[in-house]
């Protein structure tokens, strides 16, 4: 008998554990609201609380769109990619394979098995396209991992991980200190209090301050936001893995090292209200976060003049298209000078200097942005300038770009018969020989899923510089000479090879050292 209740204690023994709440300062974003009617409404409408959902059936319309977020948000539904029904895949039916859905408001979604473990595949992430909208639909997440299946599990399935960003009350699972996974399901390392980050994600727990509001929560706004929004921990900026971006959700970082924070003591709230959405234009956005002119009245929006087949065109150009490039990436890159994430940096470096000269440390050990003596640090003239002119360098850029505020720019406009290129291609990489990068341009006639790999000589497999769905136009992508790990490579004879579901090319290459 005694054997008997000791196994059953340590069987039950994670539900105890629940049971006797492992959450005892927190209040729930419920008794929030009982105090803070007002922010409700439009909170529930910002991306916050939607970080991780589990499906809700009921809201799977007759089509197989999973449609959870309030009207006047992306309210249109986002749908498993077809082949996951010929995968045995469904949101629908009483034994629902998928059961859940990181994010999907605003960027990206990701999807989770019923036993918590992340899908993966050539159609395993659904990319919402409100920055670039031609980039919409599926796209590669690790699809090496399952043999290049549109979506599935890997041999050994990735766990959740991603609670300490994406949940409220995040505990990471631990097998002596915190052995309790939310739901007891294997695939989830960790539980937690509230899905997605609800009022206390941001200002912590805060029984205490709703049993009495004398007491403030623990945390302010600004401290709030760096839980999420540093990677490098205010202490760095990390780059993302591909060398060409800097790494999502870390504005907080940036700002730091901005005058803006050091000089100004701007917040994030200075410029966004967090219970509203900035994604949707949902007033997410303050006056002091859509006009630079409060602060700035010496300063005006650039007019430009274009001069075409000998017509005269004018556009402007804002503030926030030059000082607030999207230099981070999260879900899917336009180019390798254009991410989908705004610069929270604003200073621009006006040298002709590229981000790997002038910008990053690339080294294996570092993988960051290089601070300067004064810690002011400024996104190159690739990402102010570049993502938006592809044809053009540093060079170009530079002499427009100082003092440009007192220059009347006139500039010329080549001639383009098409935009859209007439069919696939694969041009040789420039400059060849190279060191210690290159660029490699292809065009796409229509939309297309791209791989486009590194090879030695041998046929050996070096890096992936790209993988994913690519709009139809002109791309181009940079190899830096390194492989998967970030290190660099020998001197020799490489290979890039694109590959499309209707065109496969490879184009020979000489690195020198």
């Amino acid at each position: 008998m005694k054997r008997i209740f000791t196994l059953s204690l340590l069987i039950c023994l994670p539900l105890l554990m629940n049971a006797q709440s492992l959450w005892p300062t927190y209040a729930g974003k419920q008794r929030c609201y009982q105090c803070h009617s007002s922010y409700q409404a439009e909170f529930e409408k910002s991306g916050h609380p939607w970080k991780i959902q589990r499906i809700d059936r009921s809201k799977v319309d007759g089509s197989g769109f999973f449609k959870p977020f309030p009207v006047g948000t992306n309210e249109a539904g986002i749908a498993l990619p077809p082949e996951a029904a010929t995968a045995g895949l469904s949101y629908l039916g009483t034994d629902t394979t998928v059961a859940f859905m990181i994010g999907g408001y605003g960027w990206k979604a990701r999807w989770m098995s019923k036993d918590g473990y992340i899908y993966k595949g050539t159609k395993a992430q659904y990319n919402i396209g409100t920055i670039h909208s031609s980039l919409k639909g599926y796209s590669s997440y690790d699809a090496t991992q399952v043999s290049n299946a549109p979506i599935a599990l890997a041999t050994s399935p990735a766990k959740y991980t991603c609670g300490g960003c994406h949940t409220t009350g995040w505990l990471p699972y631990n097998a002596t200190t915190q052995p309790v996974r939310k739901d007891n399901l294997p695939g989830m390392e960790g539980t937690f209090f509230e899905y997605g980050v609800q009022c206390e994600g941001c200002h912590g727990p805060s029984k205490n301050h709703a049993d009495n509001t004398g007491v403030k929560p623990p945390k302010d706004g600004f401290d709030g936001c760096k839980a999420c929004h540093a990677r490098g921990n205010g202490l760095k900026i990390p780059l993302k893995s591909d060398k060409q971006f800097l790494d999502h959700r870390e504005q907080y970082d940036q700002m730091l090292f901005s005058k803006h924070r050091r000089t100004a003591n701007m917040k994030c709230t200075t410029c966004h209200d967090p219970h509203k959405s900035t994604v949707f234009d949902r007033g997410g956005l303050k006056t002091a976060g859509k006009t630079c002119q409060p602060c700035h009245s010496n300063k005006s929006d650039i007019t430009i003049t274009m001069i075409r087949g000998g017509v005269e065109t004018k556009a402007v150009h804002t503030c926030n298209e030059c000082h607030m490039p999207y230099i981070g990436n999260t879900a899917l890159k336009q180019n390798n000078n254009r991410g989908d994430q705004a610069s929270h940096m604003w200073k621009i470096n006006t040298k002709a200097e590229t981000k790997f000269t002038g910008m990053f440390d690339t080294s294996a050990a570092a993988m960051i942005v290089k601070i300067p003596t004064d810690s002011v640090v400024a996104h190159t003239l690739d990402f102010a300038c570049l993502g938006c002119h592809t044809t053009r360098n540093v060079d170009w850029a530079s002499g427009y770009a100082v003092g440009i505020h007192s220059k009347t720019i006139i500039v010329g406009v080549a001639e383009e018969k098409s935009v859209v290129p007439s069919a696939f291609y694969l041009n040789q990489n420039y400059p060849n020989p190279f060191n210690p990068s290159t660029m490699i341009a292809f065009g796409l006639p229509e939309r297309s899923t791209v791989r486009l790999a590194i090879y030695n000589e041998i046929g050996q497999h070096i890096c992936i510089i790209a993988d994913g769905e690519y709009g139809a136009g002109k791309h181009t992508v940079t190899w830096n000479g390194t492989d998967e790990s970030g290190k660099s490579v020998s001197a020799g004879v490489y290979f890039a090879r694109m590959e499309t579901d209707k065109f496969i090319k490879t184009n020979k290459m000489l690195l020198t050292k």
